[in-house]
């Protein structure tokens, strides 16, 4: 390497080292819960929702910022104590961050995840007995 390459790359080196460069960036998550209470003042939201690996029941509550969507809803307090919502977040403190909730009207919900999950098991087991019995 010539005098001039390095030069550039010490200098680079030096420029890039006082700049705060992220590459990490914060990945929304997603949870499909029910309501267990809202509070339009403190934009505070408490969602019950089942962990998928253990099937236990959780509450967590969230503030949702004002630069957060909302579709088919448009203000917390027109969501009610058992309505399903889906809801994408991220994970901060104290509190999670709502980034984008959406109102699942009941007459939208045909299927649970569990009864979803229930199905595809079924059918993988009858895919497999099918291949067994071939054999």
């Amino acid at each position: 390497m010539g005098i001039k390459s390095l030069s550039f790359l010490f200098c680079a080196a030096i420029l890039l080292g006082n700049c705060n460069i992220s590459f990490s960036e914060e990945i929304p998550l997603r949870i499909d819960g029910i309501i267990v209470s809202t509070d339009e003042a403190k934009r505070h939201l408490v969602v019950n929702y089942e962990i998928p690996a253990t099937g236990e029941r959780e509450e967590v509550e969230f503030e949702v910022g004002e630069g957060a969507g909302f579709k088919d809803f448009k203000k917390l307090s027109q969501l009610k104590k058992g309505d399903l919502v889906s809801l994408d977040y991220l994970d901060q403190k104290p509190y999670p961050k709502a980034l984008y909730i959406i109102h699942i009207p009941l007459k939208k919900t045909f299927f649970t995840h569990q009864e979803i999950a229930e199905a595809l098991m079924k059918v993988k087991a009858n895919q497999k007995n099918a291949d067994v019995s071939k054999n």
